[in-house]
C-alpha cells in the first residue's frame, strides 16, 4: 500500500510541477531578456571597431549603408553587404553566428512572411516554378521575394549591430547632437527604463505565483490570473509614468534631455567615414555590374 501511495504522490507531484512550468518558463524568459540588456551594455564597453567610434558616426554608418542597400538590385551584391556586416560584428567582438541567428530570428522571419505573397503569380507574373493560377510560385517572384528579404536582413543587421555596440546613454547623446526633437529623445530614454522596470515586475509576479502554488489550477483560472495581471501591469505603467514625470518636473526638467557625455570625433572617425563611403560606392558599382 505504501509503495502505491508513494507512486500516486510522485504522479501528483509531477502533474503539479507540470502545471507550474508555465509560470517558471515565463519568469525565466523575462529574466533572460533583462540579462541580455545588461550584457549589451557590457559589450558596448568592450574595445572594438564600432565601440571605438563616435556614436554620431555609428548612426551615420547606419544611414549610409541602409540607403545603399535600398538602391541595390543584385542579390549577390546585397549578400556581400550582409557578409561584410557579419565580419564587422566579429571585429566588434560579437559572435557572427549569434549575430546572424538573432537577425534572422527577428527581422528575417517577418521579412519572409511579408515576401511570400510577392513570390506568387498574383503579385509577380512570370514563368511558373510550381503550382497553377494566381497562387503559383514564379521565377521572377522568387527573385523579388529573395531580394526583399535580403534587403530587410541587411538593413536590420546593420542597425542591430550598431545598437548592440552602443551604450544607450551614448545613443541618446548622439541623437541629441544630431538635433533630433528633444521630446523624442526623452520618450526613448524613459521608455527603455520603464520597459526594464515592468519586465522585472512581471517576472516577480510569475515567481510569486510559482512559489505559492500548492495544487493544480485549471486553464480557466490561469487565464483569469493572466488577464488580471495584465490589467495590473497596465495600471502600474500609467501610474509610474505620472510619478516619474512629476519627479522630473520637481528636479528642473524643462523639456531638454541632458547628457553627461561630451561627444568628440577623432581621426579614426574620419577614416571610418571615408571607408564606409568608399564601400558604399564600390557596392553600388558592383551591383550595377551584376544586374
Amino acid at each position: 500500500m505504501i509503495p502505491a501511495l508513494a507512486h500516486i504522490g510522485e504522479h501528483d507531484g509531477s502533474r503539479i510541477r507540470h502545471r507550474r512550468s508555465f509560470a517558471r518558463r515565463t519568469a525565466d524568459t523575462i529574466a533572460g531578456a533583462v540579462s541580455e540588456l545588461f550584457e549589451n551594455e557590457e559589450l558596448a564597453r568592450t574595445p572594438g571597431v564600432l565601440q571605438d567610434l563616435d556614436p554620431r558616426v555609428r548612426l551615420g554608418t547606419i544611414l549610409l549603408l541602409a540607403v545603399t542597400v535600398s538602391f541595390m538590385q543584385s542579390i549577390a551584391a546585397i549578400a556581400l553587404v550582409i557578409a561584410a556586416t557579419a565580419g564587422l560584428a566579429a571585429a566588434s567582438h560579437v559572435s557572427p553566428l549569434a549575430f546572424t541567428r538573432r537577425v534572422w530570428a527577428s527581422a528575417g522571419f517577418f521579412a519572409v512572411l511579408l515576401a511570400v505573397p510577392a513570390a506568387t503569380g498574383w503579385i509577380t507574373p512570370g514563368p511558373t516554378i510550381v503550382g497553377s493560377g494566381a497562387l503559383s510560385v514564379t521565377v521572377p517572384g522568387v527573385y523579388v521575394a529573395t531580394r526583399l528579404v535580403l534587403r530587410v536582413v541587411a538593413g536590420a543587421g546593420i542597425g542591430m549591430l550598431v545598437i548592440w555596440t552602443t551604450r544607450w546613454s551614448d545613443l541618446l547623446a548622439a541623437l541629441t547632437a544630431l538635433h533630433l526633437p528633444e521630446v523624442i529623445v526623452a520618450t526613448l530614454a524613459m521608455t527603455q527604463q520603464q520597459i526594464v522596470s515592468l519586465m522585472r515586475t512581471v517576472e516577480n509576479l510569475h515567481l510569486a505565483r510559482e512559489s505559492r502554488m500548492l495544487g493544480e489550477t485549471g486553464a480557466a483560472e490561469a487565464r483569469d490570473w493572466v488577464i488580471d495581471r495584465m490589467a495590473y501591469v497596465t495600471t502600474k505603467s500609467f501610474k509610474t509614468a505620472d510619478d516619474v514625470y512629476d519627479a522630473m518636473l520637481a528636479r528642473g526638467y524643462v523639456g531638454a534631455w541632458p547628457s553627461l557625455r561630451r561627444l568628440r570625433m577623432t581621426a579614426w572617425d574620419g577614416v571610418w567615414l571615408v571607408a564606409v563611403v568608399t564601400f558604399c560606392a564600390l557596392s553600388l558599382g558592383l551591383d550595377r555590374m551584376m544586374r
